[in-house]
């Protein structure tokens, strides 16, 4: 009987019930099981309202939104009934509605949305996310914002970025000053630079696009070069390589080869090939021809 008196003496020493800063745990040295508001736990902790947390490695449940977690350092599986808060994350959060992050490094998952100065890794918002930088997979049910895309972006109303490099999906379309890489809108794609491959169910415009780009109806911008495929006409100051599209027009300078109905340039460097084939620069009687024109 003696020995286990002392046994138990032993594990209550061992094992600590803690009351502190509106907190219970079973735990030593912070590692255990804590319910309440613990600053510092390795371990599984449940707590109503998260407030100036340090760190959690481990599991962190909260159950009503959180107060505000300026150094809180989540490192495991973050579950939040409202929205999981957190200035560091590495691992994955999942909020019923969101999960708020300064950075975030893992899988994030939320019912509205996910916001977070910086994320790396995968994010799936019900509505959407919002970041200054994203790396990695990036997918909301509305739509994904951020000043800087770098891998796989889906947003079934669209996508949007003063950068994406990588691959950008719009349900309606997608958007940015720069794109580069595959970039698919189900209306248009729209930059003002572009450069890989871009496909817009009604068109694809920018200042600059180059690569390939496919438009339902149309492409469209000031310097084009690449490949172009329209399904009424490709427009542009200056056009560059090979356009093909019923109506295929170079306001300025056309340079490569343009296969249509009607080709117009003003001025030609190359071969036009359609019904009707305008070349401003070249001399009477060349300057309109049928089945092909050519200026060197």
């Amino acid at each position: 009987m003696k020995r286990i008196w002392f046994f138990a003496a032993i594990l209550v020493l061992s094992f600590s019930v803690m009351v502190q800063a509106g907190s219970v745990g079973l735990t030593v040295n912070d590692c255990g099981i804590s319910f309440g508001n613990s600053k510092r736990l390795s371990g599984i902790r449940f707590n109503l309202v998260d407030k100036n947390v340090r760190y959690v490695n481990g599991l962190n449940i909260t159950f009503w939104n959180p107060d505000k977690n300026p150094s809180f350092d989540m490192n495991g599986l973050a579950v939040g009934v409202v929205a999981p808060s957190m200035h560091k994350m590495n691992g994955a959060a999942i909020g019923a509605l969101a999960v708020v992050a300064d950075y975030a490094n893992g899988l994030a998952i939320a019912g509205i949305g996910l916001a977070s100065d910086e994320f790396n890794g995968i994010a799936i918002g019900g509505i959407g996310m919002g970041a200054e930088r994203i790396k990695g997979i990036a997918i909301g049910g509305i739509g994904v914002g951020a000043d800087v895309i770098h891998g796989l972006a889906i947003g079934g109303i669209g996508a949007g970025a003063d950068e994406i490099k990588g691959i950008v999906i719009g349900g309606i379309g997608a958007g940015a000053d720069r794109i580069k890489g595959l970039a698919i809108g189900g209306i248009g794609v729209g930059a003002d630079d572009l450069e890989g491959i871009m496909i817009g169910g009604i068109g694809v415009g920018g200042d600059k696009v180059s690569g390939l780009t496919i438009g339902g109806i149309g492409v469209g911008g000031y310097h084009v070069s690449g490949v172009q495929l329209a399904g009424v006409g490709v427009k542009a100051d200056e056009l560059k390589g090979i356009s093909i599209a019923p109506y295929c027009h170079g306001t300025g300078e056309m340079i490569g080869v343009s296969i249509g109905i009607v080709n117009i340039a003003r001025h030609l460097k190359g071969l036009q090939i359609g019904l009707i084939n305008i070349a401003q620069n070249n001399e009477a009687p060349f300057k309109v021809l049928p089945l092909f024109n050519y200026h060197k």
